[in-house]
């Protein structure tokens, strides 16, 4: 009588360490796309936390969550109460009467990132599989060339292994921190100390100068008051500050984000924490001589958050052996193109598209993050670099606007034909939201995938 062991199906595990927007997508294409790979989610916090409030998505991001099947559930839940996509329009605000610079062809969704994070774990057959509390201390990688899996040491004491991890974990990424001290020490025992020195430089983020105080106001707190902008997303631009608005929660709340830049700041330490509690007038108070409607706006925000806006310097690599990094993890950037949530979406869908692939298996897994890495990696350096391009459009630093001071901008003396400019390059810097495809890249990949 003979007897059999069962093989198993599973081709490898993956650990997913944050369940953010980036992490959680990745599980769902997964999911969708791959039977045989193993997923484990591990998040910091007790629970899905609301950070950011809300978030917008362009048609090149709306692409590839239509791919999972999830259009109708976010069109529930949309900013607006008839979930039609908005056009974003551009205006002057730093002078008393506000100047219209250009308004973009409707295609922006927004939602408050709580409800969509909610449809999201809905979605995940495994939602059982994410693990809560799980704060990530380190990693261990086996030497080169070894299958043995990668253990996860977490800072309450536990373990974990995975034949794969993914760095979703944000900003202040332990994931990365663990990759770059690794290189930067590889560097230093091989005798390049200026290399070890550039690397570990990569492993903080640095701050971007500027300042976002954040918050959500209901609509009925704004009624009679001189906003009137509460169906529609707006980004107001001036002197060296900005506030985009724009309706979340199916028409019944205002997200905010107002943004004050210190000149100079840009790649210095800021001094002191960066999330801290202040008051709208406080806010409303940094805004002086704006127009009397978006004093009444910020004056209407209760309790905002006072955030330290930092960003990731550019890396040379996001993956190491079978480690990769994606979304903030791998490349933050400042909000001024709306894209950050959206290029941490896009590595999960290349990510996904990737490991999924037939020809790929734990033994050449590593060389498949590469093509993962060639592809997204350049593209969301680009965005990170439009982001910051856009930050000088909006807080009047280019195209002849550094010439003009804060009190010529404010009292209206300047050519009206230098809006023009500003909306022309604004229109151009958006194109590739808006009428791009994520789609393209993938078929890349898979090319690249069959030369494995």
């Amino acid at each position: 009588m003979s007897s059999t062991t069962p093989v198993s199906t599973t081709k490898f595990r993956v650990a997913i360490v944050g369940a953010g927007l980036g992490g959680l997508l990745l599980a769902l294409f997964l999911q969708k796309y791959s039977t045989d790979i193993e997923v484990d989610i591990y998040e910091s916090a007790a629970k899905l936390a609301e950070l950011g409030a809300g978030i917008g998505v362009w048609p090149r991001v709306m692409e590839v969550i239509k791919y999972l099947g999830l259009e109708d559930d976010l069109h529930k839940i949309a900013g607006t109460r008839d979930s039609t996509e908005m056009a974003l329009y551009y205006r002057k605000a730093d002078e008393p009467e506000e100047v219209d610079v250009r308004a973009i062809e409707p295609a922006l969704l927004t939602f408050r990132r709580s409800d969509l994070q909610a449809v999201l774990v809905k979605h995940l057959h495994t939602a059982d599989k994410i693990f809560y509390s799980k704060r990530l201390a380190a990693y261990v990688e086996p030497k080169a060339g070894s299958l043995d899996p990668i253990v996860l040491q977490f800072k309450d004491g536990t373990t974990a292994t995975c034949d794969l991890l993914v760095g979703s974990d944000g900003i202040r990424s332990a994931v990365r921190r663990t990759m770059y001290s690794e290189r930067a020490n590889a560097a230093k025992d091989n005798g390049d100390s200026e290399q070890a020195a550039k690397l570990r430089s990569m492993i903080d983020p640095v701050w971007s100068g500027q300042v976002a105080y954040r918050g959500v106001v209901p609509v009925d707190k704004l009624e009679g008051s001189a906003f009137t902008d509460i169906d529609k997303p707006v980004i107001f631009i001036g002197k060296n500050k900005n506030v985009i608005s724009y309706p979340i929660s199916r028409g019944e709340a205002v997200n905010i984000a107002a943004f004050v830049r210190t000149p100079g700041g840009e790649g210095t330490t800021y001094e002191g924490p960066w999330v801290t509690e202040c008051t709208g007038p406080e806010v409303a108070e940094k805004f002086e001589g704006w127009s009397s409607g978006i004093q009444d706006l910020l004056k209407a925000m209760d309790k905002p958050l006072d955030w330290a806006v930092h960003t990731v310097r550019e890396l040379p690599t996001n993956v190491s052996g079978r480690v990769v990094l994606i979304g903030d993890a791998a490349h933050a950037m400042t909000p001024h193109q709306g894209s950050g949530a959206g290029q941490a979406i896009e590595d999960g869908f290349i990510l996904a598209s990737v490991l999924s692939h037939p020809s790929v298996k734990l033994s050449n897994v590593s060389k498949a993050l590469k093509v993962h890495d060639e592809l997204r990696r350049p593209f969301a350096h680009g965005v990170q670099l439009a982001s910051q391009k856009n930050a000088d459009l909006y807080h009047l630093y280019r195209l002849g606007w550094e010439h003009i001071t804060a009190e010529q901008s404010s009292k209206g003396d300047y050519p009206r034909e230098m809006l023009n400019a500003i909306g022309d390059e604004l229109e151009s810097a958006m194109a590739w939201a808006l009428h791009g495809s994520i789609l393209d890249d993938q078929e890349k990949a898979l090319k690249l995938l069959e030369q494995l």
